[in-house]
């Protein structure tokens, strides 16, 4: 059977070979942009983001008579939100035709479910699934429990781009508040870095802070805990929801330094039993592309015959 990947760049083909390469060999493999769709041949089409190849796919499909699957990312609901009431339908149709919807986390099946047309959320959810994306193998080969320990002093991390770092405002507020307090917290803020160097960095610190909620990251998520940390998330965020809270971590409001500094103490007085739970979800079977390949593998041949 052979699969077409439409993608936008060079990093949505490295994010699909996480699981594609474990693919049985019966499978074949092709990747192109929605400008190279042309030129494909294949038995499946699966377009890797909503508004960037959906369209593409779609025709594509519809001229060869081949079913099509569509992948919902963050990015996807962000541009349809920004979208002109009367510009959705045409979005909107290439999730109704699609012959399955995959998203990736459950904040964005709980959006569109807010936003969709009823009757259109019908058929898209009737032929939904949920995977989420899978880690770099790295993390998976280097697995790490933080040590139990009490949290004297309180290591924070977070890892983004300069640019994005103004929305920690509330996380200083919350330091100042617990220092006040003679609690000793710090917070380390780097920007991204090569897969070695962000090991150590995790093993370093405590808690992982994911609060911007306009750029969040299953990927980051999972390395956190991939290391032991838990992390402090925004509510209904693509991170909310995948463990039960307290398991992984905990959702805060992220523009409050109150809930912030309650939250980060609730952490560093229970880090022992969260530590326990975090243990307890090793190897993250839930990102592991091995384990994607054969959801995959019943997705791609269901779909072939519908």
């Amino acid at each position: 059977m052979k699969i077409v990947h439409v993608i936008s760049n060079e990093n949505d083909k490295i994010r699909v070979e996480r699981v594609t390469r474990f693919m049985p060999e019966g499978f074949e493999h092709q990747y192109v942009t929605p400008a190279e769709i042309g030129s494909a041949e294949g038995d499946v089409i699966h377009a890797h983001r909503w508004f960037e190849c959906g369209q593409a796919a779609a025709k594509y499909a519809a001229a060869k008579g081949v079913p099509y699957v569509v992948e919902v990312m963050q990015s996807d609901l962000d541009a349809y939100h920004k979208l002109f009431v009367f510009s959705k339908r045409g979005a909107e149709n290439v999730l109704a035709e699609a012959a399955r919807v995959v998203f990736t986390s459950q904040s964005q099946q709980d959006f569109l479910a807010q936003h969709l047309p009823s009757k259109t959320a019908d058929t898209v959810f009737f032929h939904s699934m949920m995977l989420l994306e899978a880690l770099d193998p790295f993390w998976m080969d280097n697995l790490h429990i933080h040590p139990p320990t009490a949290l004297v002093h309180i290591k924070l991390l977070y890892i983004g781009p300069s640019d994005s770092h103004h929305h920690l405002d509330a996380v200083h507020h919350a330091m100042k508040k617990l220092q006040r307090r003679n609690y000793d917290v710090t917070l380390t803020v780097v920007d991204d870095l090569a897969n070695e160097e962000l090991l150590e960095v995790y093993r370093n610190h405590d808690i992982f802070l994911q609060l911007d909620e306009k750029t969040p990251s299953t990927q980051r998520f999972a390395e956190a805990l991939s290391q032991g940390l838990p992390v402090l998330y925004a509510p209904d965020s693509v991170c909310d929801g995948i463990f039960k809270e307290g398991q992984a971590g905990y959702a805060v409001n992220p523009k409050s330094s109150d809930d912030i500094a309650r939250t980060i103490l609730n952490v560093s007085d229970l880090f022992g039993t969260i530590e326990q739970h975090i243990s307890r979800l090793h190897p993250l079977s839930q990102f592991d592309g091995k384990e994607q390949a054969s959801h995959y593998e019943h997705l791609y041949e269901n779909v072939r015959h519908i």
